[in-house]
C-alpha cells in the first residue's frame, strides 16, 4: 500500500512540478489577496472534526493561507496548482509555485504498518508526527492514518527539510 501511494505521489509530483505554468485542473489561480484559512482546527480543514483516523482527506490548499505559505517558506507565491478532486478521494495535493522554489503538500490514507515499510535510503526524522522519514527531498509524516508528504524546494537540502518539518507541524492540528 505504501509503495503504491508513494509511487502515485511521486508520479503526480513529477507531472505537476515541471509544468509550473498552468493549473492542473484548469481552474483559475487565486489572486494573491486570497482570504486566509480559517482559524480553528476544525474550520481550517473544512471538515469540522479531525480526519486523523477516519473521514475525507481535506484539500491541502485549504489548510494553509497564502500568508502562511509565504511566511513558512520565505518566498512569495506565483501560482497555486490544485488537485481539482472532490471530497472523498484517497489522495489529495496542493502545490504553491514560487519564484526560485516550490511547496507541495500531499495527503493520503495509509496504515501505520504500511507507513513503516520504508525504502532503504530513507532517513528517520524525529519530533514530527507519530513517525516520519525523509527521502528524495520529501518529508513523510504519519498522523493517525494520514500520510503527510511535504516537499519544500528553494533552499539548501537542510533548510528545505527544516522548513518541511515546520510546515508538517503546522498542518497536523488542521487534519
Amino acid at each position: 500500500m505504501f509503495h503504491r501511494t508513494l509511487a502515485t505521489l511521486v508520479t503526480v509530483a513529477a507531472l505537476a512540478a515541471p509544468a509550473g505554468c498552468g493549473v492542473l485542473d484548469g481552474s483559475p489561480t487565486p489572486a494573491s489577496g486570497e482570504a486566509p484559512a480559517a482559524t480553528t482546527p476544525g474550520a481550517q480543514s473544512g471538515l469540522g472534526d479531525s480526519v486523523k483516523d477516519a473521514g475525507d482527506i481535506p484539500d491541502p490548499c485549504t489548510l494553509l493561507s497564502d500568508s502562511q505559505v509565504t511566511s513558512l517558506t520565505g518566498r512569495d507565491i506565483s501560482q497555486i496548482d490544485r488537485d481539482g478532486l472532490t471530497d472523498g478521494e484517497e489522495t489529495r495535493y496542493c502545490q504553491w509555485q514560487q519564484p526560485g522554489g516550490q511547496l507541495a503538500v500531499f495527503l493520503s490514507r495509509t496504515t501505520p504498518d504500511d507507513f513503516k515499510v520504508k525504502i532503504a535510503e530513507a532517513t528517520p526524522v524525529d519530533g514530527v508526527g507519530e513517525d516520519a522519514f525523509a527521502l528524495a527531498g520529501h518529508l513523510y509524516v504519519l498522523y493517525g492514518t494520514v500520510s503527510i508528504d511535504v516537499y519544500s524546494r528553494g533552499d539548501s537540502d537542510d533548510e528545505n527539510q527544516t522548513k518541511a518539518a515546520t510546515i508538517a507541524k503546522v498542518l497536523i492540528p488542521k487534519i
